[in-house]
């Protein structure tokens, strides 16, 4: 590990902080010139603290007499990173991680805080088995709020509809690694053929939990960079998203809408589904966001998509009972991706919900409109939240005129127990490993 790995560590935290940026983009650009154990480090390291960031507060107050929302930002970063490995990093040794502390915070000029940081951290160290966590009975949302480091409103909303111990499972399954998911690419291999090249290129492959399509790869690295994945042989996609595709089940020659479509994954989908006929228009408010739906399309040798500028809460003319089918993966809170993105749980309020949901009815209003009649609208979100799922459905259905369109048969068997109203599904994430998924079938009446 390089001397000064740690303290890049701390910048791109202080960077996340300060700037509200966006960790995955973050870390990947930090990451381009970082090669070895230094790689998987910082990403284990980064994501770790951000993941139990509200969890390592907690420790880190028990310790220190000055709270950590009132230290100085590199402090405060400095003091997470450290606890983070010294709580859940068993093979880095505890005087490493204080030692490089302590040098950071000298080298950094503050050379007077250095001893506070490193009293803290060997308490911390000395103390670990001594910590004291809220009650689980007698504070249930506090406990869970800390021992899986998510806002205690996150709790509250999901107490509303699950049970205790459903929540906690949520919340367990929610700070677990991700894995890498993949999608092949039907239009230009079989899975056996993907399967021999991705070995061959030093990747272990394992199958998917509940769709053909779908393979989990371990030992992989700087996908971008590898030969079967810019010839377009396979795609990064997780098996909750991959359900929309089924579930819309476009035939070939039917014209699609995909309204809200970048980074275009389940346009490309749907088009392998339709064997490369009839036509996609991939929809995004941003221009680059359509080049990158182009661009991916290309890759994967996808001709009828149509990357189209479209505010999906702007109603267009031309598209008025124009298409067969109409997918709304709606912008939504994401809560169901955090273990992709932990930095979601701290970008969040309950209150951004409700406007969350008001561009969501804007979209639907307009997105009926295009169906042609006898026409069929799937809506989805990668979040776990009933105003954004069941209370949306019952939106489209009570407001907008649709009905519920069965959907039992498109989804695996092993998932069918799941299906609400033999319509929509949500997808916990502690079902199958995956991502948190919504999805509900509905269907525009004849004239």
């Amino acid at each position: 590990m390089t001397k000064n790995i740690r303290e890049q560590v701390v910048n791109l935290l202080l960077e996340i902080e300060r700037d509200k940026s966006y960790a995955q983009l973050a870390l990947k650009n930090e990451l381009k010139d970082i090669t070895g154990p230094d790689k998987g480090f910082m990403t284990e390291v980064v994501y770790g603290t951000l993941k139990y960031q509200i969890k390592l507060d907690y420790i880190i107050d028990q310790f220190s007499k000055t709270p950590v929302r009132k230290m100085k930002p590199l402090i405060r970063q400095l003091f997470r990173m450290s606890v983070y490995q010294l709580m859940y990093l068993d093979k880095v040794p505890a005087s490493a991680v204080i030692n490089e502390a302590v040098k950071i915070a000298k080298k950094r000029k503050f050379v007077a805080l250095s001893g506070f940081v490193n009293g803290v951290l060997r308490t911390i160290d000395r103390e670990r088995a001594n910590i004291k966590y809220p009650s689980k009975e007698k504070e249930t949302v506090r406990y869970m709020s800390v021992m899986y480091s998510l806002p205690e409103w996150m709790i509250e909303t999901w107490l509303k509809s699950y049970e205790v111990a459903k929540v906690e499972a949520i919340c367990s399954a929610l700070n677990e690694r991700a894995q890498v998911c993949v999608r092949v690419n039907t239009l230009k291999a079989t899975k056996e053929e993907v399967i021999k090249r991705l070995e061959a290129e030093g990747v272990t492959v394992m199958p998917g939990e509940f769709l053909e399509e779908a393979m989990y790869l371990k030992n992989v690295d700087n996908i971008q960079n590898m030969s079967s994945f810019k010839e377009g042989l396979w795609t990064v996609q997780d098996e909750s998203a991959m359900l929309v595709g089924k579930v819309i089940a476009p035939k070939p020659g039917e014209r699609i809408l995909d309204l809200c479509s970048a980074p275009g994954g389940k346009s490309i989908h749907m088009a392998e589904l339709m064997q490369n006929k009839g036509e996609i228009i991939s929809c995004d408010i941003h221009p680059h966001k359509l080049e990158l739906i182009a661009k991916n399309a290309e890759r994967m040798g996808v001709a009828i998509i149509k990357p189209t500028l479209q505010d999906g809460t702007v109603c267009n003319e031309a598209f008025i009972e124009s298409f067969d089918r109409v997918l709304v993966d709606a912008p939504c809170s994401g809560l169901g991706i955090m273990k992709r993105k932990p930095d979601i749980r701290y970008n969040k309020e309950a209150t951004d919900l409700e406007d969350i949901a008001a561009i969501q009815r804007a979209i639907l209003k307009q997105a009926v409109k295009y169906l042609k009649p006898e026409g069929t609208l799937v809506y989805s979100t990668c979040t776990i939240s009933k105003a954004e799922n069941e209370e949306m459905v019952a939106f489209i259905t009570d407001e907008l005129g649709l009905e519920l369109n069965e959907i039992v048969d498109t989804i695996p068997k092993v998932l069918q127990k799941e299906v609400e109203k033999d319509s929509m599904i949500q997808i916990l994430p502690q079902i199958a490993g995956t991502d948190g998924f919504f999805i509900a079938g509905l269907k525009k009446r004849g004239i």
